[in-house]
């Protein structure tokens, strides 16, 4: 009986600590995220919007600025602009890009949004 009772205790102890979690990274979204990428042969500002528009579902808008370097030198900037939706997994904690299956990873600790192998900084 006591064995029980303290398995349905650290179940329900476990349900609300994800539940917590979920909350939390849930909350953290909404905002501005920028990151800085530069190679020998570019360099490129991204910034990314998300906007909570109902339940788990999400606008994602994309602001790109990127300039090719050839022999040293910059070349004019070029901009691309692109608006996607997405949708919040509490499961795993991540965005789901719905167009092109992009996964967004959110770290509300360290103020940070992952994506693949690039770190984006929450400016709000």
């Amino acid at each position: 009986m006591k064995v029980n009772l303290k398995i349905m205790l650290f179940c329900i102890v476990f349900i609300v600590a994800c539940q917590s979690k979920s909350a939390k990274v849930q909350a953290f979204i909404d905002g501005v995220y920028i990151n800085h990428a530069q190679s020998e042969y570019a360099m490129a500002d991204d910034t990314l919007t998300f906007t909570h528009t109902a339940g788990r579902h999400y606008l994602i808008t994309r602001n790109t600025g990127y300039r090719a370097i050839r022999d040293g030198k910059l070349l004019r900037k070029k901009l691309k602009h692109e608006q996607v939706e997405g949708d919040y997994d509490p499961q795993t904690n991540r965005l789901n890009e719905t167009t092109t299956g992009r996964v967004f990873r959110f770290d509300p600790d360290k103020g940070v949004l992952l994506l693949k192998q690039a770190v984006y900084r929450k400016l709000n």
